[in-house]
């Protein structure tokens, strides 16, 4: 049996409202706009959204982050909505780990969590064997993704936005995923949680709402997280990737940030 963290979805105030709209899906061969998507993302609340389509999945996110701007309707946001967790954001591969981290935190002091964020790093680099004075741009792609992860998960916000949960994915036994696990876990606690992810053992934990999307970016079922599966397989609907990994093309220029003046680099 699945069991739900002990969280209740507070339907009375929004984290983010979604309002008849309408946005131009971009897709390798085609360009179109979505049907008029109406919906509320309520605090405390974790919702799945469900797409065959690694494209169309990643889109959804930019738009409810603000990188893709409706063609109409609405997007008001109540709170800090967090950058896309788990990807790049404005770190810069020149940087060094630690340099990174503290450009960050200098950035959104604001919205560090209750923590001190130079043992914090060192906890997670020690797991992952990395050194703080590494420069990013020297980690294998699976370690840039797990710092990423870690730097993410430094910060509080009102919702956060998470197109997948590759870092929770690893042998349960194992401290890296404990630690993940837990920091993930406090810092999601009565917050908004939307996800992309297509990992069904991770959405059937974490999730209480499900809203499928068709292939034309409209909403064509909403329910609980199994009752979408059970929609899926009942409409043969293309079944979701193994790969829970991210079209990074969605976001990479607007979050880039490898232009920082090198004068910085020894202050940072």
């Amino acid at each position: 049996m699945v069991t739900f963290p002990l969280i209740v979805a507070n339907a009375q105030i929004p984290s983010i409202e979604v309002k008849d709209v309408v946005f131009k899906c971009a897709l390798r061969d085609s360009t179109f706009l979505t049907p008029p998507w109406t919906t509320t993302f309520s605090q405390g609340e974790r919702v799945a959204l469900i797409s065959s389509n690694r494209k169309i999945r990643s889109q959804f996110i930019s738009l409810l982050y603000g990188l893709i701007k409706p063609e109409s309707g609405q997007i008001i946001s109540h709170g800090f909505v967090s950058w896309p967790l788990g990807l790049k954001g404005g770190l810069d591969s020149k940087l060094t780990l630690k340099q990174n981290m503290r450009f960050l935190v200098g950035m959104y002091p604001d919205r560090l969590a209750p923590l001190d964020w130079d043992r914090f790093l060192a906890a997670f680099l020690q797991v992952l064997n990395l050194s703080a004075d590494q420069p990013l741009k020297t980690l294998r792609s699976k370690d840039q993704r797990l710092f990423f992860m870690v730097v993410s998960l430094a910060f509080s916000f009102e919702t956060f936005l998470l197109p997948s949960a590759f870092f929770l994915q690893g042998n349960e036994k194992e401290k890296l995923y404990q630690y993940f696990k837990k920091v993930f876990d406090a810092r999601i606690e009565n917050q908004c949680l939307i996800t992309t992810s297509v990992n069904r053992k991770f959405l059937k934990q974490y999730c209480h709402r499900g809203l499928v999307i068709d292939n034309v970016g409209g909403i064509a079922f909403e329910g609980g997280v199994e009752d979408c599966f059970a929609w899926l397989k009942s409409h043969n609907a293309p079944t979701l990737d193994a790969d829970d990994s991210v079209d990074e093309s969605s976001f990479s220029k607007e979050l880039d940030n490898e232009d920082i003046d090198p004068s910085l680099y020894d202050i940072i």
